[in-house]
């Protein structure tokens, strides 16, 4: 009868060295795809069919049908074969694309393990049955006594295979000892392998097959049966290192079985309940928020300070990315102080600059926005160009290649402006050290699981990645729940979100004194900073009439705005936003991304398959 079990070696006379390297790298490679999420695409082998026909004079013809089904798309199913140099593979008639889709032609070529077989089909598509067809010469090993045929037929390099079965038949019938033996490597999954009573016919069946598992046959028949001859006497030395090998096979399928084991997922489950325990009892104990007693809706800020400088207020961690309204409100404020005045309208409008007046004034993250100004007019677009103007599309046009280094920098000026505003740090010491050290017990537990990772297997797997990126958001959940406002940074903080809330909120805005009105473009500087502007207009909108309130008298008043010739406000609003739009614009930067993808597994003594 067959035998069947794991093993993670290949012939006798084959090393498994490269075969352990290839594994450990698969292994690597999934446990970083899985923990970062790298876009690859996924493929899946299905279905996989293959009939094995081995002839007398030792040639071996393989017929291998199978589905290649992928997430994304490909244009090539591929099997590398991996044989020796003295092994010759051929392409047969018959190979090609199954199923119904575009013409497809089949051919084969060199690759790094061996030889290649290929189906090409000329649209790329996401499913596709195909049939590989070929011979191998020199593969069998004949002696005296015995002919051996050793030779793994799917390689460890491949897709995750859903359905396998193979088929292999000698030259003719034998009787005792002569036998086939399977080897799964350490693939968990349980197989049907038979063998027909004259021990002329092999079947093995899989349902399953993970990518770095294979299918391996050593198939010991009798010498009657072929043409080929050998001289020396080899069955009892390939009879012993067969047995050899299963106990090497058992031994790895308990190694595998245990580190497969789901146990191994209360490892990481201990770890997360401790580590949650432990950042909501320092949340309660240093993590919140101090109470304030300040309006819910005042009708002036708070405080006099720079608009950039509210938002380090609003977030515990300032990134350049939320710094957007910040570099808005400051050039607002600028041409409101009269340091620049806004000309033209739509793709003309443009901001000219008052070189002369004093700057001496300006904070210093005000000065580094209006000399980034000036060096965007400076720039020669063309001959007659004013080095004091410069239109918003070619704002935007210096920004693609200057705004991102520019905002990183100057967020750091202006949040330490503001930490220097209020004495220091704007969360409390204990906050931050418990937030440190927490966030740095969270993402040592994510390495110690992720290395958990590269030693178990299956679900243990799936439970150790899983316990690796919840300790990976609970580090993220430290460092940005546990730090806490001070408390006079607190009651700053909701001074400008009650502000914030005022701005926007019509029902209180229609009851502001109004001495309100009389600063409404100031604080359209500060709505700027909230990230309210344009709310903030239509809700001024809509009171206006309703106080009674001169609307072509407050277009007026904002005429650094470059809109004094406005109606109403409605006008003004609109006009605006068009503003608002290009400056935003001109504080983003351009960026490009881009993925790969690819595929492996299946056939001979190594190599790959897959798509791509």
């Amino acid at each position: 009868m067959p035998s069947a079990a794991p093993t993670p070696h290949g012939p006798a006379s084959r090393p498994t060295a490269p075969r352990a390297a290839t594994r450990f790298a698969l292994l690597i490679g999934l446990a970083i795809a899985l923990l970062a999420g790298v876009a690859h695409a996924r493929f899946e082998w299905r279905d996989v069919v293959q009939d094995v026909t081995i002839a007398a004079n030792g040639d071996v013809t393989v017929v291998d049908e199978r589905t290649l089904w992928t997430d994304e798309n490909f244009g090539e199913a591929f099997i590398c074969i991996g044989h020796a140099s003295g092994v010759r593979v051929t392409l047969l008639e018959g190979s090609g694309a199954v199923s119904s889709g575009s013409p497809a032609t089949a051919f084969q070529q060199p690759c790094a393990a061996g030889t290649e077989v290929v189906v090409r089909q000329e649209v790329r598509g996401r499913e596709r049955r195909v049939r590989f067809v070929y011979r191998l010469e020199g593969t069998v090993d004949a002696y005296r006594d015995v002919v051996q045929w050793y030779w793994n037929l799917v390689q460890l390099d491949h897709p995750p295979i859903v359905g396998y079965r193979l088929t292999v038949t000698a030259p003719g019938p034998m009787a005792a000892p002569f036998d086939a033996y399977v080897h799964r490597y350490a693939n968990p999954e349980a197989l049907t392998v038979g063998l027909s009573d004259d021990r002329r016919v092999l079947t093995v069946a899989f349902d399953r097959i993970p990518s770095g598992d294979g299918v391996e046959v050593r198939y010991l028949m009798d010498p009657a049966l072929f043409t080929v001859r050998g001289s020396q006497d080899a069955f009892e030395r390939l009879l012993r290192d067969e047995a050899r090998i299963a106990g090497l096979q058992e031994r790895k399928r308990l190694f595998a079985a245990l580190r497969s084991h789901a146990l191994w997922g209360l490892l990481p489950l201990a770890w997360l309940a401790w580590l949650a325990r432990g950042v909501y009892a320092t949340w309660n104990r240093v993590g919140r928020e101090p109470r304030t007693d300040g309006m819910k809706y005042p009708f002036e800020p708070p405080s006099d300070v720079p608009p950039a400088a509210i938002v380090p207020m609003l977030f515990q961690t300032t990134s350049s990315s939320a710094m957007g309204p910040a570099w808005f409100a400051t050039i607002m404020d600028l041409a409101r102080r009269g340091f620049a005045r806004f000309e033209g309208e739509g793709r003309a409008l443009a901001l000219v600059l008052d070189r002369g007046k004093d700057a001496s004034g300006l904070e210093s993250f005000e000065r580094q926005v209006l000399d980034y100004l000036g060096s965007a007019a400076a720039v020669p677009h063309r001959r007659d160009r004013d080095p004091d103007r410069v239109d918003l599309a070619a704002l935007e046009a210096y920004g693609k290649s200057h705004a991102q280094t520019f905002l990183a920098r100057w967020t750091r000026v202006v949040t330490k402006w503001t930490e220097g505003y209020f004495g220091g740090p704007l969360t409390t010491p204990e906050s931050r050290k418990a937030a440190n050290a927490w966030g740095l017990r969270a993402l040592l537990g994510a390495l110690a699981v992720g290395a958990l990772a590269f030693v178990t297997l299956g679900l243990a797997r799936g439970l150790m990645i899983g316990g690796g990126i919840a300790s990976l958001l609970l580090a993220v959940v430290s460092a940005t729940a546990l730090p806490a406002w001070r408390p006079e940074v607190a009651a700053e903080r909701a001074g400008w979100v009650g502000f914030k809330r005022t701005l926007s909120d019509y029902t209180r805005m229609k009851d502001a004194p109004a001495d309100f009105f009389g600063l409404w473009d100031r604080y359209y500087v500060y709505a700027a900073a909230l990230g309210v502007a344009e709310r903030y207009l239509k809700t001024l909108q809509r009171v206006a009439p309703q106080r009674g309130l001169d609307q072509q008298e407050m277009a007026r008043q904002a005429s650094w705005m470059g809109v004094a010739n406005a109606r109403d406000l409605g006008a003004m609003s609109r006009s605006i936003s068009s503003l608002s739009s290009a400056l935003a614009k001109s504080g983003a930067s351009a960026s490009s991304g881009g993925s790969s993808s690819g595929g492996g597994g299946g056939g001979g003594g190594g190599g790959s398959s897959g798509g791509r």
